[in-house]
């Protein structure tokens, strides 16, 4: 019943969304400029990403994980818990409704070759852990479907940078590559990818 009702919310935001960025040319809102409430609402990522994880662990299809590492690849199957644990990278607090849309600002372009609009979101301000979030959507035979979710975060650990880049692929995989930089170089990257359903080979 919850991933109904996320799943709901998400598609009629999104509906909603597109319907108020139809110019093909980048546009920029500020949702604390005032105006019809119902107008500003962004999409619901986290409603959005928590029905997709409902939805994959609620299932029996198998996950892998890939590993890479200083050039060496490790892969394994993982269970439900390690994916949970994994997936919900992609939902941090700043995502929550009221903190989302009083703390970040919108951009939406269109693009009318491919059918595509991406929504990028960016923080008002600087020192937020969740730095940017980018929601792309394509024409499906009804609607827009989202077909990718894009965040990068960052947090200081003592005298070290963490950048973790974010990418989840709808309904096929994720991957999340954590850069660490100390005074200004880079340390270390770890790259995680975790697939639970085979790819298209045009994609």
């Amino acid at each position: 019943m919850k991933y109904l009702i996320a799943l709901c919310l998400a598609g009629a935001a999104l509906l909603s969304a597109c319907s108020n960025h139809k110019q093909p040319a980048p546009t920029q809102r500020d949702s604390l400029a005032g105006g019809d409430p119902a107008k500003n609402s962004f999409f619901p990522v986290a409603d959005y990403l928590e029905a997709e994880i409902l939805q994959v662990d609620s299932s029996l299809l198998a996950f892998k994980k890939f590993t890479i590492r200083d050039g060496h690849t490790d892969s394994s199957f993982i269970q439900i818990p390690e994916f949970n644990t994994l997936a919900l990278e992609f939902v941090p607090r700043e995502l929550a409704d009221s903190s989302f849309e009083k703390n970040f600002t919108e951009s939406a372009f269109q693009d009318k070759a491919t059918r595509s609009i991406i929504f990028s979101y960016s923080p008002t301000t600087p020192n937020m852990e969740l730095q940017r979030v980018d929601v792309v959507t394509v024409a499906g035979l009804r609607a827009q479907q989202v077909k990718s979710v894009y965040l990068e975060k960052s947090r200081i650990a003592g005298d070290s940078v963490i950048l973790k880049k974010l990418f989840w692929k709808a309904k096929q995989s994720f991957e999340i590559a954590t850069i660490t930089r100390v005074k200004g170089k880079q340390t270390g990257e770890e790259q995680i990818r975790v697939i639970w359903a085979e790819e298209p080979e045009d994609q």
